[in-house]
């Protein structure tokens, strides 16, 4: 009776475990497999795709023009460190090493006119810029190219998206990657477009000689249909996604707010439900943008210009700083100050103290595992499974972001062995800037 009743049970766990994993492999797709690279979006860097000088700033020029503007306001780094209340030798390292935009975005919806001879003179300006702007050369981080159609609610989105990707083609022999790190899809509402691109880009894929999946992409999320069926958004685009981005100015005029407020309680409510979503399919949640820019306002005499300047610097720094307590990886950003600022930010969350308490919770856990242990204590905090993957993911990001040494990272089993070099590139250019 004992044989046939373990024989009765070794039978009911294959069973169980066959649906187990069969059910896992279905879930797989509502995940992303996202590479390294695209964890590097701490500010997206917006620009007109119609505008070509623009363009060629936005992608080569990056933090560069911040000590030119210094300078005409007659200021120092030390004036713009002391009212973001951060040390000046973090500004003044910034300021002597100018820094790409992590992601540059060409936009070809809102911020071109809303005419056929804008939107194809985008499209010409984009394949330009795409195809022969310095985006980096191999010693660098380069930044990650991205490029916005019309949604679809204009009828020129598939012209305008098929256009750019054949044309991109013509310019690359088959076979090699686009230069093309994936679209910003805008006003999306419903899972059921999500599908249409998908389709859309796999025909593309196909007739364009791509490997299937290979065309990211990341999803503004700028309305109330688009907030409240996010989930269901999420998991239709969990193969290609990049990243779920806040559209604040569309998303409060869907909701009839009384204005466009940064700190509305609505805003914030969209904001967690995209960093939640975005967690739970595991790609970057990324804030929108600040649209007070720093810009010098002509009537204004110079004193009053300088004060205009920091307060607005002041004002993106510290949404950048609530967007990364939030748990948003990234920031929207039109203007080279605002990406500077937004960096500041991103890096101010950031130490090495920080990093290594976070590797030690790793090596600790894989010794209390090998001690045959299911948890054990840092420094009187508990640390378990769960504090092991938090501190994986926060090394991963740090990771990408240049701030941990890959060889250990690797060592630790954060990244993989196909992610070293690109790590390594994003380690010696973080160390360029820290130590000129």
């Amino acid at each position: 009776m004992a044989k046939v009743m373990a024989h009765h049970l070794l039978a009911a766990i294959e069973a169980g475990d066959l649906q187990r994993r069969a059910l896992r492999e279905r879930l797989a797709t509502r995940r992303a497999d996202l590479p390294l690279r695209y964890w590097r979006q701490q500010a997206h860097m917006t620009t007109p795709a119609a505008d070509a000088g623009m363009a060629r700033k936005a992608v080569e020029g990056g933090t560069a023009a911040v000590p030119r503007m210094l300078e005409r306001l007659d200021l120092t780094g030390s004036d713009l460190a002391e009212h973001l209340e951060l040390p000046a030798q973090l500004v003044e390292a910034r300021l002597a090493e100018p820094e790409r935009a992590p992601l540059v975005m060409l936009d070809g919806e809102d911020a071109i006119a809303p005419t056929d001879e804008a939107s194809l003179r985008g499209l010409e300006v984009a394949v330009e810029t795409l195809t022969g702007a310095n985006w980096g050369n191999a010693t660098e981080t380069p930044s990650l190219r991205f490029y916005r159609p019309p949604g679809f609610n204009l009828d020129t989105t598939i012209r305008d998206l098929y256009s750019l990707l054949w044309r991109l083609r013509e310019r690359v022999p088959n076979g090699d990657r686009l230069p093309l790190d994936g679209i910003v899809f805008p006003k999306v509402e419903h899972p059921e477009e999500v599908e249409l691109l998908d389709d859309l880009l796999g025909i593309a894929e196909e007739d364009l000689g791509l490997e299937t999946g290979s065309i990211r992409v990341g999803y503004l999320i700028e309305s109330g249909w688009a907030v409240v069926q996010l989930g269901q958004i999420a998991q239709r685009a969990a193969p290609r996604l990049a990243s779920l981005i806040f559209g604040i100015a569309d998303y409060s005029a869907d909701l009839r707010l009384p204005g466009i407020d940064n700190e509305h309680p609505l805003a914030d409510w969209a904001r967690a439900e995209i960093v939640a979503v975005a967690g739970a399919v595991g790609v970057p949640a990324i804030d929108g943008m600040t649209l007070d820019y720093p810009v010098i306002d002509p009537s204004l005499d110079m004193a009053a210009n300088r004060v205009r300047w920091l307060t607005r610097m002041r004002l993106v720094y510290e949404d950048a700083v609530r967007a990364r307590q939030l748990g948003m990886v990234g920031k929207w950003v039109g203007h080279p100050a605002q990406l500077f600022a937004v960096l500041l930010a991103y890096d101010a969350g950031l130490s090495e103290a920080g990093l290594e308490r976070e590797a030690a919770k790793l090596t600790a856990y894989e010794s209390a595992v090998a001690a045959e242990q299911g948890a054990t204590m840092i420094a009187g905090v508990m640390s378990d499974r769960a504090t092991d993957r938090h501190a994986r993911v926060v090394l991963r990001q740090a990771t990408a972001l240049g701030w941990f040494d890959p060889e250990r990272a690797a060592a630790l089993g954060v990244i993989s062995a196909d992610e070293r070099n690109e790590a390594d590139r994003a380690f010696a250019a973080h160390h360029r800037r820290i130590d000129p």
